[in-house]
């Protein structure tokens, strides 16, 4: 009975190791975390394969356990992200794009934009697990409950609660879904042609923008807000970086993103620009600076 149970773990974990990864990655932001966590909770349940009650329910089951997995070391790590901290941009295609058109949701079904991520990581942990688990992996209420360690009711609660903050953290969610392709060409050669007026084009009167120099970088503390302000330190930035920069459009976050470098520097990774866009035109603007974060993208230039 244990060895037939095992092979229905093992064959589960195949059929949803990408989607466990993604999932530890919604809950953590990071990429070095999310490989550890994932590979953690597919230990953790080839261990526990005996303790699997319903054969049609491993896969929630699966979702489960790397949900404890990532609560336990969000516990740990006590961790408080700032204002402008975003998370790692990663190269992650395989799961099935969103829909088009989608319905007024924040969270759309294996969701890995790099706005959603980054929003989620503003909610508590328990928050972010039961948001995940009910409006992600479907999960009913009372396995939410079970695996955040409260009641029904309270997991209800936790639930609405979460939804709220992601609602406040996202900012808006009236956005294209893909971000429209065009918008981001077109950005991308007015960042390299240092083209103020082009930028200016793009934006959205009430355009915000942040961006994550990771504590290394110095880059401003708080968001910015409105098409002047954001445009203002495009040009000061400008005036900064005295050296030619390339861009070029990528799939980041299973998304087009700029990816910029510094030709003369060895083509070294000087930042991710990530957009949401809305009536052609960008209404959110998310910047990666963060050596760190941006050291594993290096290998998409060449």
């Amino acid at each position: 009975m244990s060895h037939g149970r095992t092979a229905i773990v093992l064959a589960a974990v195949e059929r949803c190791r990408k989607r466990l990864w993604a999932h530890c990655y919604r809950m953590s932001g990071r990429r070095t975390e999310a490989d550890d966590l994932s590979q953690e909770a597919i230990a953790r349940a080839i261990e526990r394969a005996g303790d699997l009650k319903e054969e049609a329910a491993v896969e929630g089951w699966l979702f489960r356990i790397a949900t404890t997995v990532c609560l336990d070391h969000l516990r740990a790590a006590h961790r408080n992200r700032t204002l402008t901290e975003l998370v790692d941009p990663v190269v992650f295609d395989e799961l099935p794009a969103p829909p088009a058109d989608p319905e007024a949701t924040v969270l759309l079904r294996d969701d890995v934009r790099l706005a959603v991520v980054a929003a989620l990581q503003h909610l508590v942990p328990k928050q972010r697990a039961a948001v995940l688990l009910h409006d992600v992996c479907g999960l009913p209420l009372a396995e939410v409950a079970a695996t955040i360690g409260t009641n029904g009711n309270a997991a209800k609660a936790t639930l609405h609660r979460g939804r709220a903050a992601l609602e406040r953290a996202r900012g808006r969610s009236d956005v294209d879904v893909p971000v429209a392709a065009d918008v981001v060409e077109r950005l991308a050669v007015a960042l390299e042609s240092r083209a103020v007026d082009a930028l200016a084009a793009l934006l959205a009167d009430d355009v915000w923008g942040v961006v994550d120099g990771g504590g290394v970088v110095k880059v401003a503390t708080r968001p910015t807000f409105g098409a002047r302000a954001l445009l203002r330190r495009f040009a000061n930035l400008n005036r900064r970086v005295n050296v030619p920069v390339a861009s070029r459009v990528v799939r980041l976050n299973g998304e087009p993103a700029v990816l910029v470098t510094l030709p003369t520097l060895a083509n070294a990774v000087f930042a991710s620009v990530h957009v949401e866009t809305r009536a052609d035109r960008i209404v959110a603007m998310r910047v990666v600076r963060d050596p760190a974060k941006l050291a594993p993208l290096q290998e998409m230039i060449h």
